[in-house]
């Protein structure tokens, strides 16, 4: 098994890594790519939302639908300009809580089950970490929904992200997300008394959203486009949010039981039993969801694990975590017969592995190494530090900021990808930037990802502005990315729910927040932006570090001892300007393009 941290990441080592082994291997061998249940179409949904269609034309739909005879897949990948929050697809996906397995009328049809066959058949599984770490919490709960074959030794790959996807999968979740879906679904049962199934999903679908508007209230400043989260204490369970909740849990009781399995509705249509079933025991775990979040709040679990709410554009969620996913990570790997072996580019702090040894609970278990890069950073790269700018909290430095990579720009003629911490600088800015450059500009949240990063590879001279997301898994080698600019450390924000309940428990052991934590964290989130700039031998370019506390504080020094140590390193602009000309000695700028102002 070889578990990676993307989807674009296992389409990589499917389609080049591999075939490239292949060719130097002494025998031959298979492989067959797994993902996410949600990247499949379900044969079965696709026909309950076909039965409820109106007469009236969906040429989206008509499209979707015509791609689902043709393909051999059912890969939403495969679908041409597929938006990611499609919500279509949200109707047609397979997921975890619709599987019914071999009792499925479309069972020898299922692209699902095709897969697994491929996969249980073939000497290499790619998959990635949320779907390993989702079958490993899937098969306790649903055993049916357990995607991935049985493994003799598993690969992680960018095992640096291994934390904080398992501590989603230990955890319990309940969203507004995940309850409308259950409604749709309820509102298509066609056997028995549609009426009721028509009533039990209306009824859901309001009781959903009074719950989400009164937690909502509680939070009066979550408002916007962005995602927020902030910790749910047991103040806010109380009241309206309190009454709103016992409403909604009122109507998936009765829906449970509705369609319990010993009861009539399922006994008097046995064809509809597997699906009938399924959706009771979906509303039935969503209860059982709801009660452990509302009460973790109090008794041994409260030390153990935190809540928090997850406020944003695509509705509310309720959620909760280990503080310490180490001793589960090492019972996990403990109870696996085989190898286990972890790499990355970023798993090591001035050359340690201690930090991720600790984090992932392998204590001094595991072996380690540490190899070369093949590139030549002291030839092939410059990081540059502006130690003039304003400290980052100082209300003059977004401005300052925009104005500093406006000049490192115009040296690379564009040619850039620009990092942020957050949304509001870069927002600041991009529209500094607009006024001021001729190069075409790219910025986050306006198009998809996948659409960005190939105008940033298409278009050479394009300026590509982006958050977290971008930091880690972009891979445009060449000159049409020849300079990355980080606005200012990676610190985890300290007042987020889960950091400040790790920092917490590393405090009341006596352990020191910050070196134990939060500067590791940040020196490997650094490591990853960095290496956004050279990404083959002929590569050659700028890393600017905005944030110039590197060169003045004393934590600084291992921030900088985790970034390559043959790099060269230079505060003046002057320096900046040489060095891209020695480098780039053909580049010109590209042709201007005028740019509108977004309003």
């Amino acid at each position: 098994m070889v578990s990676t941290a993307t989807k674009n990441l296992q389409d990589q080592i499917a389609r080049v890594d591999l075939p490239r082994l292949a060719a130097v291997m002494p025998r031959p061998f298979t492989w067959a790519v797994m993902k996410g249940l949600g990247n499949y179409v379900c044969r079965r949904r696709l026909a309950a939302f076909e039965r409820q269609t109106t007469l009236i034309a969906d040429p989206a739909f008509d499209r979707l639908r015509a791609w689902v005879d043709e393909t051999a897949t059912g890969d939403r990948a495969d679908v041409p300009d597929l938006p990611d929050d499609s919500p279509l697809w949200r109707e047609i996906a397979s997921s975890p809580e619709t599987r019914i397995g071999a009792r499925c009328e479309y069972n020898d049809r299922c692209f699902v089950t095709a897969m697994r066959r491929q996969a249980a058949t073939a000497d290499i599984v790619v998959a990635n970490h949320h779907l390993f770490f989702a079958d490993l919490a899937l098969r306790g709960a649903w055993p049916e929904a357990a995607v991935l074959p049985p493994y003799e030794a598993v690969i992680f790959d960018e095992a640096h992200q291994i934390e904080d996807i398992a501590g989603e999968f230990f955890g319990v979740h309940v969203s507004t997300q995940r309850l409308l879906a259950l409604a749709r679904d309820v509102g298509r049962v066609q056997v028995g008394d549609p009426l009721r199934a028509q009533s039990a999903a209306t009824r859901l679908q309001g009781t959903t959203g009074a719950w989400a508007d009164a937690l909502r209230g509680r939070i009066p400043r979550a408002r916007g486009t962005e995602e927020a989260r902030f910790p749910l204490v047991d103040e806010m369970w109380t009241g309206t949010v309190r009454a709103r909740y016992h409403e909604l849990d009122t109507v998936l009781e009765e829906i449970a039981l509705w369609l319990d399995a010993d009861g009539p509705t399922v006994r008097d249509a046995p064809r509809s039993a597997p699906e009938l079933t399924a959706l009771g025991r979906r509303a039935q775990s969503t209860r059982d969801d709801f009660s452990i979040l509302t009460d973790i709040g109090r008794g041994a679990r409260a030390q153990t694990e935190v809540r928090w709410i997850v406020i944003g554009p695509r509705g509310v969620g309720i959620h909760t975590a280990p503080v310490d996913v180490g001793p589960r990570l090492a019972a996990a790997f403990g109870a696996h017969p085989g190898a286990a072996i972890f790499t990355s580019a970023t798993l090591t702090v001035t050359g340690a592995f201690d930090y991720v040894r600790q984090r992932l609970g392998l204590g001094d278990t595991a072996a380690e190494a540490i190899y070369p890069s093949p590139f030549r950073y002291d030839r092939q790269a410059l990081l540059y530090v502006a130690v003039d700018l304003p400290e980052p909290t100082d209300e003059r430095f977004p401005a300052a900021a925009a104005e500093r990579a406006a000049e490192l720009c115009r040296i690379t003629h564009g040619r850039a990808l620009l990092l942020f911490t957050s949304f509001r600088n870069l927002r600041h800015v991009a529209g500094h930037l607009r006024q001021v450059l001729p190069y075409p500009l790219l910025v986050q949240g306006e198009r998809p990802r996948h659409v960005l990063l190939a105008a940033l590879r298409e278009q050479v001279g394009s300026v590509l502005l982006a958050t977290q997301s971008f930091w880690e898994g972009v891979d445009v080698p060449g000159e049409a990315l020849s300079l990355v600019v980080i606005d200012r450390l990676p610190f985890a924000v300290p007042d987020d729910p889960l950091t400040a309940a790790r920092i917490n428990r590393l405090r009341d052991e006596g352990d020191d927040p910050f070196g134990a934590y939060q500067l590791p964290r940040a020196a490997l989130a650094l490591k990853q932006g960095f290496g956004r700039l050279i990404r083959t031998r002929s590569d050659a370019g700028i890393v600017a570090l905005l944030d110039g506390r590197i060169a003045r504080r004393t934590y600084g020094r291992t921030l900088l001892d985790s970034l390559p140590g043959n790099c060269p390193r230079t505060e003046s602009l002057a320096d900046v300007a040489d060095f891209w000309s020695r480098v780039h000695p053909d580049a010109h700028a590209p042709r201007a393009v005028t740019m509108t102002p977004r309003t």
